[in-house]
């Protein structure tokens, strides 16, 4: 009896977990943003809690809204091979039938991809032209005078540095070398100790915490939300198995 309790009791922590974390970090639908934000909005609101959100007039200024038609397309990069992507289904790096399935490639004129877009020719299948890693700049660079090179305020959150590590010269002085195969890092490059404050003047509200650590301690910066959730799970589990 005791056993069927606590595996009852398993059960209902399972079934709460969800909600309680669904409350603590997670909206009920996905919130629409009528401005771009401020690099600090957008990094503080969005990145870093990991919540979606849609930005609406972010790029209303580029050309491509405007000039990216059929026959501008078919003009500019009409005769040219691309990578096109080929479906049954339109599902593609996805599960299907217990495998891990992606799609065909085919090399084809952009104009015949077009042509099956535009339903001038017919085919059973899903064709569509797209890559993770972007093909627009890879592909189609006859077409990147059409966009922004970036969008200043999600690079200035997103800020990236390239990697680099010290190393030691013979006479006894610090180098430092690019790791140049090495992904690079996002970072603010604000010294808590002498920070910036007119290029942060944001910093001045932060509240620093303090600890002592010695030599046999663990520390963990525990980000909380989702993670606090997680804690607050394994806790009521093991009260629960510790049932009589």
């Amino acid at each position: 009896m005791a056993e069927g309790a606590a595996l009852r009791a398993v059960r209902g922590c399972l079934a709460a977990f969800p909600r309680e974390a669904r409350e603590l970090g997670w909206p009920e639908s996905i919130p629409y943003l009528d401005r771009p934000p401020s690099p600090l909005e957008f990094y503080r609101e969005w990145v870093s809690p990991n919540k979606p959100c849609v930005i609406r007039n972010a790029i209303n200024h580029w050309p491509a809204l405007k000039k990216w038609t059929s026959a501008y397309l078919r003009e500019v990069v009409g005769p040219k091979v691309v990578s096109v992507a080929v479906t049954p289904n339109g599902y593609a790096d996805a599960v299907f039938q217990d495998r891990f399935v992606m799609p065909e490639e085919r090399q084809m004129p952009f104009r015949d991809f077009l042509d099956i877009v535009e339903k001038k020719v017919t085919s059973p299948n899903v064709f569509y032209v797209q890559k993770q890693c972007s093909n627009l700049t890879e592909e189609f660079p006859e077409l990147v005078c059409d966009v922004q090179p970036d969008i200043p305020w999600m690079s200035e959150a997103l800020e990236l540095y390239q990697p680099a590590t010290y190393h030691i010269s013979e006479d006894g002085s610090f180098e430092i070398v690019d790791e140049k195969t090495a992904e690079k890092v996002p970072w603010i490059p604000l010294d808590p100790l002498k920070p910036d404050l007119e290029l942060y003047p944001e910093y001045a509200q932060a509240k620093p915490l303090q600890c002592t650590v010695k030599a046999v301690n663990y520390w963990y910066d525990m980000e909380y939300d989702i993670k606090y959730s997680y804690y607050q799970l394994l806790d009521s589990l093991t009260k629960a198995v510790q049932m009589p």
